[in-house]
């Protein structure tokens, strides 16, 4: 439907607001985007270093375990890079082999034993059909948009609600507000759906991170994930990773864990605050039947674990071996984890790139050669220490980085 008039108006005003970055406060002081066209390709940038860092890891031990937690649009191309690509050479001279929208990064794809996605079952990416079904119908409806691009109609991927509804402009704000709300959702879950296709067409795990509003969504989240095969840990009410195990994880079993894609349950325990000391940190991870873990590579950030602690967590209290992985943060710098060293702010080092929204969060450039080397010694440390794998996480900073940068300005 065609719309017009000061109504169409008011709606493109108040969707243009709304599409303003979430971020945009949190920028460094004084900085002036670059002009479109010399936007580095930050996407590729975080590819490459976490290509880098697997390829290490896995020559160094070829049964090393790499989850990645995000980042789904660093599986399967997307729009932006496309539009990218465009900017940067119109004619298609300059670059080797310029993959077409949706090819799957599969050099980086190889790599990782299992993508980690939050929210698939209680949250902000819930799918209304079994995985198996959106794949399908993203697909068909792929194959729709490619015939009809060859006859000249053009149209979204994902279809846009159009008005006018009102002639109220508060009426217009709060429809436009919803609209971007539902529109937000649908381009998430798209590109969701692209990276969960492209992981299991290389027989790689899927997991998801679920935090639920009561314990009644969190049984109907293992019951989706059970039916999509899909690992899901389920949190009541809370969605920071700091929660002790349970006494009797879901799935809970006796079997060896050898490998990500026999896992039947996991524990993301990111954070160990809550512990009193380093010991009954790896006591509460020791006494537990989870099949695998993820903690940090410190007690609060800063008291190191030791190969014995690593090894007496990689046995559940049944007795058969489990997976222990280690988190390791990408695209943000932590002023409590083990690394930060007193006196730094942000430009300096010049990897600390901005201040995130989170008090001692700060963005980090990806592209720098200084924190480069500091991932490196990062996960040749995790390994030193005997775990059995790695969580790539904080991966997504490059959307935060273009919505400060924009191509389409």
């Amino acid at each position: 439907m065609r719309r017009g008039g000061r109504t169409g108006r008011t709606l493109a005003l108040a969707l243009a607001l709304l599409a303003s970055p979430a971020l945009a406060l949190d920028k460094p002081r004084d900085f002036v985007p670059p002009p479109p066209e010399q936007v580095p390709n930050v996407r590729e940038q975080t590819r490459a270093v976490l290509i880098e860092l697997a390829s290490y890891a896995k020559k160094r031990d070829p049964n090393f375990q790499v989850l990645m937690r995000g980042g789904v649009e660093l599986l399967v191309k997307g729009d932006w890079e496309v539009q990218w690509e465009a900017l940067h050479d119109p004619s298609s001279s300059g670059f080797y082999r310029r993959l077409p929208e949706r090819s799957v990064f599969r050099p980086l794809v190889k790599l990782l034993d299992g993508l980690v996605i939050d929210g698939l079952y209680c949250g902000a990416n819930v799918l209304d059909k079994p995985l198996a079904d959106a794949i399908k119908e993203r697909k068909a409806d792929d194959a729709l948009i490619d015939s009809e691009k060859k006859i000249g109609i053009q149209r979204p991927p994902i279809p846009v609600e159009m008005g006018p509804f009102s002639n109220d402009p508060a009426v217009e704000l709060r429809r436009a507000a919803e609209i971007k709300e539902k529109l937000d959702k649908a381009e998430r879950v798209r590109r969701i759906v692209y990276a969960a296709d492209a992981i299991r067409a290389e027989g790689r795990a899927l997991l998801s991170v679920d935090a639920c509003p009561a314990p009644a969504a969190a049984e109907a989240a293992l019951r989706g994930a059970a039916r999509d095969h899909v690992t899901s840990y389920p949190m009541i009410g809370t969605a920071r990773l700091d929660q002790p195990p349970r006494l009797h994880p879901p799935g809970e079993n006796a079997s060896e864990i050898l490998s990500l894609n026999v896992i039947h349950n996991w524990l993301p325990l990111l954070r160990s605050d809550g512990f009193g000391s380093k010991g009954r940190f790896v006591e509460a991870i020791s006494n537990s039947n989870y099949d695998m873990v993820v903690i940090d590579v410190a007690h609060r950030g800063v008291d190191f674990l030791v190969k014995a602690d690593v090894a007496q967590m990689k046995f559940k209290k049944l007795g058969p071996r489990r997976q222990v992985l280690a988190v390791m943060p990408i695209g943000r710098a932590y002023d409590w984890r083990w690394y930060w060293q007193k006196g730094w702010e942000v430009g300096a080092p010049a990897f600390l790139f901005a201040h995130d929204d989170q008090p001692g969060t700060y963005i980090a450039d990806v592209g720098s050669a200084e924190w480069k080397t500091l991932l490196g010694k990062y996960i040749a440390g995790v390994m030193d220490l005997g775990f059995d794998g790695v969580m790539f996480d904080d991966v997504e900073t490059y959307l935060w980085l273009e919505e400060l940068m924009p191509i389409d300005r």
